[in-house]
């Protein structure tokens, strides 16, 4: 069992005396809601390499197009494994639910936006032909959430978000009765998931089987530590999410019920619109203090820099970290 704590039962080792293991657990935002309603343009994203993630992307309408079955799970861990290995992406989680999926994951490249249009458009391409789907997969006209993780609370913290996504939808009673691809804690141990070449879309010379490595965080080092917290706050969590779920007097769904759902259905509950897009998340002020000053540093140096290259200044040096006007506009940024 893990060492136990007055404010926290994590080892000390992993530095997470402070860690909230309440189910509801703290969101920070980074910016004042009235400051960024309405901007006039997409804010620019601020790309580096092992910078961790938590990534997440919706289908059209929510429709239920990602339902579990054997076909579709063998197709997202193949396309996963594959793009992770192309782009040099660190798989540490993944969850895939019936309308969207959950990844957490480190980008030692620095190359997260290659990496997500790969593996969209190619598990796209499989869903379309698994499920006889004409229209887009994805939802249009919105980017996918990429949430960086400044440290170890906040990745332990997104990792349990993560797996107990089945059970906080009250879809099943836990983890295991997931009938979704999902990096459990036993295959987070074994650290390894394995998928052969799908029936439809990739070519005969694509691998005929890829393995998908499962590793460590890079800012938690102690893999044993690291495990041993995981399941503690999983089991924290899990049983918070059951009494919750018994307060309320509400069962769950199923695995039978979840594969037997049509794949054109949406969920009953109302969608939010028009709400905040996190782009890190912070567990504690000091934590919010420090991402929010990189995070408007970050945006007044690129605004001062696009303006001044919008005015014919070609030469001008974008901070480290710009994307679009690097890769797409010729445009020289800091190193």
């Amino acid at each position: 069992m893990p060492e136990q704590h007055a404010d926290g039962f994590f080892p000390q080792s992993l530095g997470l005396q402070n860690f909230p293991t309440e189910l509801s657990h703290v969101r920070i935002d980074e910016t004042d809601p009235r400051r960024d309603r309405q901007p006039p343009m997409s804010l620019p994203r601020c790309v580096l390499p092992n910078r961790t993630y938590l990534v997440t992307r919706r289908c059209l309408g929510r429709r239920f197009l990602l339902r579990p079955d054997e076909g579709l799970n063998n197709a997202f861990l193949y396309c996963l494994a594959v793009a992770a290995k192309k782009h040099g992406i660190a798989v540490h989680a993944l969850c895939a639910m019936s309308n969207h999926y959950h990844l957490v994951i480190t980008d030692t490249e620095g190359v997260l936006p290659d990496f997500m249009a790969w593996l969209n458009r190619q598990l796209a391409m499989c869903v379309k032909r698994l499920r006889g789907w004409d229209e887009v997969v994805w939802e249009p006209n919105v980017a996918y959430s990429a949430v960086e993780l400044g440290g170890p609370s906040e990745v332990l913290d997104k990792m349990a978000y993560v797996l107990l996504n089945p059970v906080s939808a009250a879809l099943v009673r836990s983890p295991e009765q997931w009938p979704g691809a999902l990096s459990r804690l036993e295959t987070l141990d074994r650290g390894t998931m394995h998928a052969k070449r799908p029936a439809v879309w990739f070519k005969d010379n694509a691998p005929e089987e890829v393995t998908l490595p499962l590793s460590v965080p890079p800012c938690l080092t102690d893999r044993a530590g690291y495990l041993q917290a995981l399941d503690t706050l999983l089991k924290s969590r899990l049983a918070q999410a059951r009494a919750e779920r018994s307060r309320q007097g509400g069962g769950y769904l199923g695995r039978r019920r979840v594969r037997k759902t049509a794949v054109t259905d949406q969920p009953a509950s109302k969608k939010q619109r028009f709400g905040r897009n996190p782009t890190f998340s912070a567990l504690t002020r000091a934590a919010w203090r420090a991402a929010v000053q990189r995070l408007r540093a970050f945006r007044l140096a690129y605004r001062v820099a696009y303006q001044a290259w919008r005015t014919g200044k070609q030469s001008v040096e974008f901070p480290a970290g710009t994307w679009w006007v690097v890769r797409c506009a010729g445009a020289a940024a800091a190193t």
